[in-house]
Order: structure tokens, then sequence, then C-alpha cells
């Protein structure tokens, strides 16, 4: 992925530029008021979804999570008073990677982790703003990895209850995702732990799109076993108190009934604005997931679900 951002780079600055595909930006610089407009937040949002990339610019050194789909860590008010929701956990602290899930047309699910209600949503890299960190993916499971019961000195590690086939899946012998559907329908046991991860670490370049697709696929072929569950993607643990930096885009709530998720979301973007200076206020958006795996997510803003007025 290093070598393909030097190339690109390279093609920019001699005035030509490479075979590629439309990325449209309808998101400016997170810190200008016009970028914080959180109806072109939505209207963002709403085309990372439909973006259903192979990889980014035709190119296998880009995974799709560059630049399309919603990657989104589902969040508990204020945890203990121990840390700010946008934080590392300490179980991620200690693991080395931060657990999300990756919501995309073509990867749908139904049910946010653990049901919970509301957390943040993360820019892709190559639509993150000037100024803003460069998070590191390491890998990608299909479903839900049980990631807390795997091993506590490698991120991306095996489970101890399946030692050969739940590590890294190059070195499993899964490369496909009819594979991995495989080794996941095996009968017995538990699945979840006996997944490998999709290796999509920037060091393994040309390959590295190419796994984080299979990932997904492997996901649409579970049917409603992977519209029921959630995936995994495991981001390198950030460090803690860069709420100016970190590329958050949104916090959201799941839209409907009570709105239960709301009042957290509001208290988050509360917190997130006085936790940062100068001031960056953060837009609420109303996630209402998908009906079915064919279904259609929907991200919509309310100004009045806004904590702190725009």
């Amino acid at each position: 992925m290093k070598n393909s951002f030097l190339i690109v780079f390279i093609a920019l600055i001699m005035g030509c530029s490479p075979t590629r595909t439309t990325l449209p930006n309808d998101v400016d610089v997170l810190d200008n008021p016009a970028a914080r407009n959180g109806a072109a937040v939505a209207a963002q949002l709403t085309t990372l979804y439909g973006r259903k990339f192979p990889n980014c610019n035709k190119v296998d050194s880009q995974p799709a999570f560059l630049c399309s789909g919603i990657t989104l860590r589902v969040t508990v008010k204020d945890p203990a008073g121990q840390y700010k929701v946008w934080d590392p956990s300490p179980t991620s602290v200690k693991s080395g990677g931060v657990s999300l899930s990756f919501l995309r047309a073509d990867v749908n699910f139904g049910r946010l982790a653990w049901g919970y209600g509301n957390g943040y949503i993360l820019y892709p890299v190559l639509e993150k703003p000037p100024g803003k960190d460069q998070l590191q993916y390491l890998c990608s499971y299909p479903m839900d990895a049980w990631s807390w019961h795997r091993s506590a000195t490698e991120v991306c590690g095996p489970s101890a209850i399946y030692p050969a086939q739940s590590k890294r899946c190059q070195d499993a012998g899964v490369t496909t995702a009819a594979q991995a559907v495989a080794v996941w329908s095996l009968p017995g046991g538990n699945p979840n732990l006996r997944q490998c991860g999709f290796d999509v670490s920037d060091d393994r370049n040309m390959l590295a799109g190419p796994a984080f697709y299979q990932s997904l696929l492997a996901k649409s072929m579970l049917g409603t076993t992977g519209f029921n569950g959630h995936n995994e993607i495991i981001i390198s643990t950030w460090p803690a108190g860069r709420a100016n930096t970190l590329p958050i885009m949104a916090f959201f709530f799941i839209g409907g009934g009570s709105n239960q998720g709301l009042t957290d979301a509001q208290y988050n973007q509360r917190d997130f604005y006085n936790s940062t200076i100068p001031k960056i206020v953060i837009p609420i958006i109303r996630l209402t997931p998908p009906a079915s795996a064919t279904g259609t997510a929907t991200f919509t803003y309310v100004a009045s679900d806004q904590a702190i007025a725009q």
C-alpha cells in the first residue's frame, strides 16, 4: 500500500493522473464549518455505504476500506469514568487492537455488536480530512471474531481452542471466501473462534485488497447467518487523548422506536466538543439498519437530535 500511495503522489506532482475510480467527496475539512454540516455528512455516509468496490482506484494494494463502507464502533457512555469512548479501552491497549465493524450495501447486518444502539463512525483513510490521523487496519473477520477469547499477546492471533485454523488466514491455508465459509460451516464447535482473520495490513501490499474483499464475500455467502451477525475489523490501537486528530466522521445511534441510543450519542457529542481545542462539533446521525440482507441502511441527519447546534 505504501508503494501505491507513493505512485499516486508522484503522478499528481508530475501533472498526470493514473487510471482510477472516481471518488466523489462531499465532505471537506472536518474543522471547516461547511464540512461539519450534518446533512452533508449523512449524504457522504450514504455514498460510502453504496460503494461496492473490490478495492480502491482499481489497485489491489488499496483495500476497499480505504474508500468505501462504514467503519463503526459501538460504545458505552463514559465507561466507568475510565476513558473517553473514542479512546482505546484497557482491553484494546493490552491487545494492541481496537475492534470495529464494517457495514456496506453488499455486507449488510441488522444488529450491532452486543445489540448496542450507538457509537461512532470513522472516515475512510483516503477521504479523511487533512490533519487527521491515519489509522492502521490489521485484519478482517467475516463474522464476530470473539477477539477477547483469542491470543492476549498477538493481535489478530489465534484462539486456544483452534490454534491452527484460527490464525491469520494465509497461515491457515485460507485465501478465498469459499474456503473461509467451509471452515465456518464445519459441524460442531464454535465457528466464531474457528474462523481465521484475513490479513489486510499495509505490509501485505498487493495481497491486502483481495484479502479484505474475500472477507466481505465470505460474510455475504453465509446468507441469513451472515446478516444476523456483525463482522469484525481490527485496527491497530491508537494513542489516547487525540480527539483533535482522530478521524471521527459522526456519532450515531440506531433510529426507531424510542431512539434509546440518542441520549448517549448526545452525551458523546458534548463530551467530544468539550475535549477538543479548538472545539469540534461532530454531527449525530440516525442509522437505520437494513431489514434484510438485500435491504438498505439509511443515514439521516436531524437537527433536533443534536446536543450542540451547528
